[in-house]
Order: C-alpha cells, then structure tokens, then sequence
C-alpha cells in the first residue's frame, strides 16, 4: 500500500463522499418517484460533488503547498539559528578549554574557528543570530573570557527569542 500523503488522504475524502452524496441522491430519488428519479438525482448529485471536490482539492492542495513551504522555510532558519549556537559553543571550548592550555592543538582551534566564521556568515542565519554570534567570535577571538561569556549569554538569548516568535502561516485562499 502506498503511503498516505496529504493529497492522497483528500482524494479519499473527497471521493467517499462522493460516493455518499451519489446513494443519498439516488436512495432520495427512490424514494419519491421511482427507479428513473434515482437514477437521475444520484447522477447529478454525484457529477456536482465530483466536480466540487475537484476544485476544493484544488485550493485545498495549493494551500497546502503554500503552509508547508512557509514552514519549513521556517524550520531551516530555526535549525541553522541553533547551529550557529553550537558551532560557535564549540569553537569557544577550544579556546579556553576546560583541560588546560594543552587540552587543544592549535590546528583543532584553528578548523573550529573557520568552522564557526563559515556557519555564522552563511545567508540565512537570522540576522539578530549573525550579529549576536559576530560579537561573540570577535570576543573569542580577543580571548576575552568574561566579555565572551556575555556575548555568548546574548547569543542564546537571541536564538531563543527567534525560536520562540511567532509567525502566522500563510492564508488558505
């Protein structure tokens, strides 16, 4: 059985009712006039849901497209935002290192700090994110412990605040 993909489960919707929309205009027309009613009023009232359902799916599924592109537009900037976070975490533990001044060869300082310029420069880090993680590199980089320490306080601080607003998805219509 194939997987059940958002349009997929719409056209199984759509198309049970449908279904039920054609037996309860024909059982109506069976009712009051007969087998020709029946067939007559389950014709036209399945062909109208037919072609209702088409255009509902139509939108339905446009809109759909639309919100799932906003949001994982949304959830490629959180992700990066976080790994700007890290990444520039991890470039601070090789310069002061908890283990001592030898914890760290100078060359794994060195690829942790292109690793850290490299993500924090990248185009969609949220720019409150690049500007938070530049003051914090710029610091590591002076060796400044104690100014590092609240740059990288003002670094969390941001990527919280950009993973904690809300933005509203884009209309269905």
């Amino acid at each position: 059985m194939s997987p059940v993909t958002p349009a997929r489960a719409l056209l199984l919707v759509t198309s049970g009712i449908t279904c039920l929309a054609t037996a309860a205009g024909a059982l109506v027309g069976l009712i009051l006039d007969g087998t020709l009613a029946a067939l007559i009023l389950g014709l036209s009232i399945g062909a109208g849901t037919a072609l209702g359902s088409f255009f509902v799916r139509r939108r339905a599924t446009a809109a759909y497209e639309r919100a799932r592109t906003a949001v994982m537009a949304r959830g490629y900037a959180e992700g990066i935002a976080q790994y700007v976070l890290l990444i520039v975490s991890n470039y601070e533990a090789a310069v002061f290192p908890r283990t001592g001044p030898h914890g760290v060869t100078p060359e794994e300082r060195a690829a942790r700090r292109r690793d850290a310029y490299k993500i924090a420069a990248e185009e969609e880090v949220p720019h409150r994110v690049r500007e938070a993680a530049a003051d914090v590199l710029a610091a590591l980089d002076g060796g400044d412990h104690e100014r590092s320490v609240a740059a990288q306080t003002a670094l969390i601080i941001a990527v919280d605040e950009h993973t904690k607003q809300r933005m509203p998805l884009p209309p269905g219509r």
